[in-house]
């Protein structure tokens, strides 16, 4: 029993749909409304992770072999989902019902902090609240800490940066523009933990750009006027990418590629670069109808929980949620992100930090992210530079955080990869050290 709940809480879509069902019945909406919403809710989840998973993710990994096979490059490739369950595997069933116990604490102390504070956040997102319990358990444990209270620990930290990182950006979230259905009930924020790169793009943005600039009305020549089509920009920026990085590779190589991901025998390479390029497009695609679905549902039911249960919530959603609104800034986000990542990934090496091959799903989510929220206070300009920042701070946070979750035991060629894993746990690692 306790081991289906825990499931159901670490699923997004299922901790979603019972957030719309709660608002649905605070309201007192008829059964068939609270069926409708509630299938809705599920179903736009559903249609953004399996977008984004069955679709974007792995067009991207192909990119990446591609591109590692092109430039030889081998390292450490940060990866959330594959650290959780290489440190399970290591540290042994205690530790998995350690951090499984963790995140039902850790959401719960969420819920009793937006009661009980100023800070009326609750985080929607409950894989990444599994995956920060997770990393601060080990950094504990490293530190001589039992089990019981490295979860604890764990969960308490996470509980509170669950209200306060949403605070710290829902101004920055207010400055976005064109996201009127994500405010039908008032406030929003962010509940993924790639908040720290989301600050900073807004602080950037702030200083050294222009807010009037927007890249959203960025003008193209009219000979490129194709290019204003957001799926077609998507689908020939990736495939220029692809064919660059194949040419560079050369074709002999990435046959052998092509054919594992087909798995039915020879195809053409050419072939397989444009099918690559258009699965990455149209996950963007179906990803942003996903959202749409789920948003009309879920941000109406939550003003019925805020009504009753906690007065003025605010929902901190994932960050795939604002990217149907903001596509330039996305994309400009990701590009430049994934750029600073390889740029910072040959240069750390010299200062005696292992080689961090950037997640270009990583890049995807949290560049973009900070794309968004650097447009929103810095136009162009801001979009640029809060993107390239998220690449050099997130590829030397995993970096740095790989020696301690090593040195607690898990013995994995990967680590955290998003900025809040890596900054929170550096921090807990040197706070603990001062009492070692």
């Amino acid at each position: 029993m306790l081991n289906t709940i825990i499931q159901l809480l670490k699923d997004a879509s299922i901790l979603v749909s019972l957030f719309t069902l709660v608002g649905c019945i605070i309201q007192r909406k008829s059964i068939n409304d609270t069926i409708v919403s509630v299938t809705k809710t599920f179903l736009g989840f559903i249609l953004l992770f399996a977008a984004a998973r069955v679709m974007i993710s792995p067009s991207l990994h192909s990119f990446s072999n591609i591109f590692m096979m092109a430039f030889d490059v081998k390292g450490i490739v940060p990866n959330n989902e594959v650290v959780i369950v290489d440190a399970m595997d290591q540290l042994g069933p205690k530790f998995a019902s350690a951090i499984a116990l963790g995140l039902i604490g850790a959401m719960v102390m969420n819920l009793v902090f937006a009661r009980i504070t100023p800070l009326k956040f609750v985080v929607l997102s409950g894989h990444h609240v599994f995956f920060m319990v997770s990393c601060l358990t080990i950094i504990s444990l490293l530190h001589g800490y039992s089990m019981t209270t490295s979860a604890i620990m764990g969960s308490v930290i996470t509980a509170v940066w669950c209200v306060v990182s949403p605070a710290l950006l829902v101004g920055y979230c207010r400055r976005i523009k064109n996201v009127e259905p994500l405010r039908v009930s008032g406030d929003f924020s962010i509940g993924q933990f790639g908040s720290t790169s989301y600050m900073l793009s807004g602080f950037i943005g702030d200083k050294f750009g222009n807010v009037d600039n927007d890249i959203e009305e960025a003008k193209l020549p009219t000979a490129l006027g194709f290019l204003t089509d957001k799926n077609t920009s998507t689908f020939l920026v990736m495939f220029l990418f692809f064919l660059v990085s194949a040419l560079v590779a050369g074709f002999d190589k990435v046959q052998i590629i092509a054919d594992h991901v087909a798995k039915h025998g020879h195809v053409n390479v050419l072939l397989f670069l444009l099918k690559q390029s258009g699965l990455f497009a149209a996950g963007v695609f179906v990803l942003g109808r996903g959202v749409h679905m789920f948003v009309e549902e879920l941000i109406p039911a939550f003003k019925g929980i805020s009504d009753k249960l906690i007065k003025k919530s605010v929902p901190a959603i994932e960050i795939y949620s604002l990217f149907p609104y903001s596509k330039n800034a996305v994309f400009v986000g990701f590009i430049c992100c994934t750029i600073a990542g390889f740029i910072t990934m040959v240069i750390i090496p010299y200062f005696g930090l292992p080689v961090i091959v950037p997640s270009l799903l990583f890049t995807f989510a949290s560049g973009g992210g900070s794309g968004i929220i650097g447009n929103a206070t810095g136009g162009v300009r801001g979009c640029i530079l809060g993107s390239i920042l998220c690449g050099i701070l997130s590829t030397i946070g995993s970096a740095l955080i790989f020696k301690p979750i090593w040195d607690a035991g898990v013995h994995a060629a990967t680590t955290y990869s998003t900025t809040d894993f890596t900054i929170l746990g550096e921090l807990l690692h040197h706070t603990l050290s001062l009492f070692s």
